[in-house]
């Protein structure tokens, strides 16, 4: 029971300790957010179309910095050997990083995403976008399991940087084919959201795909006996 309660502080302090490191980095992404969704805001096609790139390069950035800085470098930087010197377990460091980088990553992207909603909504624009702005977010916080995965097992940059790369050329020929799929083109100038068994089942696709890296992610961390 002992044993227990010091893993669990252990892991709090590790999380906290990555808080710490990222808040400032945070706090700007969603400066930079909230100024992206005022431009969404605007109402018009131009400017909707230009916060929407702007967002989607913002929500990657926000992972890719998140991935490199917290995982890769503290082995590069030769921050993993001492933290590893402390009484702490390999498996409880590993669950910290996988947690730590997880609630770092998904709270400012919630925020952002139903900031965009929130836009939506309230404004002239068509309701109609909305499943489409749901599976590409959907899809970034998919590629970003990946990569986190990839950072996390490998601790190495061009390993994860490689991942980002593909994951991201891929985001491109997601969004046409969204784009080019009759249930969702036809219904982007609705009034209300149209979610037909097609996207929902895209949706369904995404949320399994990263539970599932994420799961695989923990098991192999959980069989790794060296970070080192």
């Amino acid at each position: 029971m002992t044993t227990a309660l010091t893993n669990l502080q252990m892991i709090k302090r590790l999380v906290i300790k990555d808080w710490e490191l990222a808040k400032k980095t945070i706090a700007a992404y969603m400066i930079a957010g909230i100024f992206t969704v005022g431009l969404m805001g605007m109402a018009t096609t131009y400017t909707f179309n230009i916060g929407a790139i702007l967002m989607i390069t913002l929500l990657i950035v926000i992972g890719a910095r998140s991935a490199i800085e917290l995982v890769v470098n503290e082995k590069k930087d030769q921050t993993l050997p001492f933290i590893l010197s402390l009484p702490v377990t390999v498996q409880d460091y590993a669950l910290a990083k996988l947690l730590s980088n997880l609630v770092l990553y998904f709270v400012p992207w919630f925020i952002l995403l139903v900031s965009m909603l929130v836009v939506i909504v309230s404004t002239p624009i068509y309701n109609g976008v909305i499943p489409l702005v749901v599976l590409v977010s959907m899809y970034i916080l998919m590629a970003y399991c990946f990569y986190l995965g990839t950072a996390l097992l490998s601790y190495s940059e061009g390993y994860t940087v490689a991942v980002m790369i593909v994951t991201n050329l891929l985001l491109n020929g997601f969004i046409i084919g969204l784009m080019w799929m009759p249930q969702i083109n036809q219904t982007m100038e609705a009034a209300s959201a149209s979610w037909n068994p097609t996207s929902l089942l895209i949706l369904a696709a995404l949320i399994a795909i990263s539970l599932a890296a994420l799961l695989l992610t923990a098991y192999l961390q959980k069989r790794k006996t060296s970070f080192l």
